[in-house]
């Protein structure tokens, strides 16, 4: 299976973050934190997969093939076909670049790590995401909020608060699998769900809204389909605890993902930086070079 990464720079460039959900710099309090990211996720994929695509727009092709030099096996630059939308919709370049595959796929974020192969027995899935999100009271006073706001919400998701009297997620640190026509019926329902709610995203949180679109819809189309969902890794709890454990990762756990809350954290932000110091210095010292020379 191949993998896919995307980046929509718009919303990593944006002035300043109005709200702690926000991507600016990706999400890293330093803007150096998110290259050393990107490349050190790049770089580990690259060990294990021969297909290593990414989604881009002309900046981030700029930075990341042209300055960064990250080996990319496939670039697709269509990205800036978004960049009527809000600044802040950072999922949305993800969902464009679900939307545009024809085959067989597991997207991964920047700042997804890891240290092998993922499974093979997970291969064959239907739907693979990282994990579930269940009982997140976040999600529903998310949606309960958006309800006295948007004029459109999708039928699946209505159907799952109906349901259950809660809305739940998952994880999308990594997301694809087999099932092309689910993920192509997916992001076309996400693009419905924002485009006929344009007028109202001044109203809420668009930061948290990329949670429910992303993540929250896919959860509630797949419970609605009775589709055949796996998850990468189980009990994962609230506080995410092994997540994002980056000093000494490589020996005690295969697979990492710095989400948003371990962003703020400076200790592992600069465990990233170490490891990219110690496991590809040509990388590191060209992006100390680069952030000398204001280049990127």
């Amino acid at each position: 299976m191949k993998i896919v990464q995307s980046f929509w720079s718009k919303p990593s460039y944006k002035k300043k973050n109005a709200s702690p959900h926000d991507r600016n710099n990706g999400g890293w309090n330093d803007k150096k934190y998110n290259y050393f990211s990107w490349t050190l996720s790049c770089l580990q994929f690259r060990k294990f997969y021969d297909q290593v695509e990414l989604v881009t727009d002309e900046i981030g092709y700029d930075i990341l093939i042209n300055k960064l030099k990250l080996p990319y096996t496939k670039v697709d630059v269509s990205l800036d076909t978004l960049n009527d939308y809000h600044e802040r919709l950072w999922a949305l370049g993800k969902i464009y670049a679900f939307s545009i595959q024809d085959e067989p796929f597991l997207h991964a974020d920047g700042d997804v790590f890891v240290f092998k192969k993922l499974d093979k027995s997970f291969d064959d899935s239907q739907i693979l995401v990282q994990n579930v999100e269940f009982g997140f009271q976040s999600y529903t006073d998310f949606y309960n909020e958006m309800k006295g706001y948007f004029t459109y919400i999708p039928e699946e998701m209505k159907h799952y608060f109906n349901t259950f009297n809660r809305i739940d997620g998952v994880n999308n640190g990594i997301v694809g699998g087999n099932d092309i026509p689910f993920f192509k019926r997916y992001t076309q329902k996400a693009f419905e769900f924002i485009n006929k709610n344009v007028d109202h995203l001044s109203k809420i949180d668009v930061g948290f809204f990329n949670i429910i679109y992303e993540q929250a819809l896919l959860h509630s189309i797949a419970n609605k389909e009775n589709s055949d969902i796996r998850y990468y890794l189980e009990n994962v709890n609230r506080q995410f605890d092994g997540i994002c454990d980056v000093l000494g990762s490589s020996k005690e756990r295969s697979y990492l993902h710095a989400l948003g809350v371990f962003k703020s954290d400076d200790m592992r932000s600069q465990q990233v930086e170490d490891l990219v110091r110690k496991e590809y210095p040509e990388y590191y010292n060209n992006i100390i070079d680069l952030l000398k020379t204001y280049q990127i």
